[in-house]
């Protein structure tokens, strides 16, 4: 049960195997996600396979990639007390070249918590964050 969410959607004339690259990129996360400070990944970037991010003003955290469907969407699970936060990235072929969306959940009996000290910036930094990331894979193409 989900108990908050946010999600956005945004079309971009970048390429899919060009955003794909930058979303599989987690050194590169905090290029275009301001609310990340850095990001490693322990393996590769497939389903189960861990790694550790800095959240900006909150410290370092565990995440794992829960689910990789190749070029597709994946989704990171960072689990937090009584509580977890999984952001969903997924991206699809349109007219213009990709449309991605990006979904934030907050699950678990904390989550009213999270969702209260956390959630308006969680929701106020998709959008910026998905233009940027539009950009820089625009860039590719160049």
């Amino acid at each position: 049960m989900v108990n908050w969410h946010a999600e956005h959607t945004l079309d971009t004339s970048a390429e899919p195997g060009d955003v794909w690259a930058k979303l599989e990129e987690v050194s590169a996360w905090p290029q275009w996600d301001t609310g990340i400070t850095w990001a490693e990944l322990s393996g590769p970037f497939s389903s189960g396979t861990r790694g550790r991010l800095e959240i900006r003003g909150e410290g370092r955290r565990v995440f794992r990639l829960a689910r990789v469907e190749e070029r597709s969407s994946f989704t990171a699970l960072v689990k937090l007390p009584l509580a977890e936060i999984r952001h969903t990235h997924a991206q699809e072929a349109c007219d213009l070249g990709t449309r991605m969306t990006h979904r934030i959940e907050i699950t678990g009996p904390l989550s009213w918590f999270y969702a209260l000290t956390r959630g308006r910036t969680l929701r106020e930094g998709l959008a910026p964050g998905m233009r940027t990331l539009a950009r820089m894979a625009s860039a590719r193409q160049s």
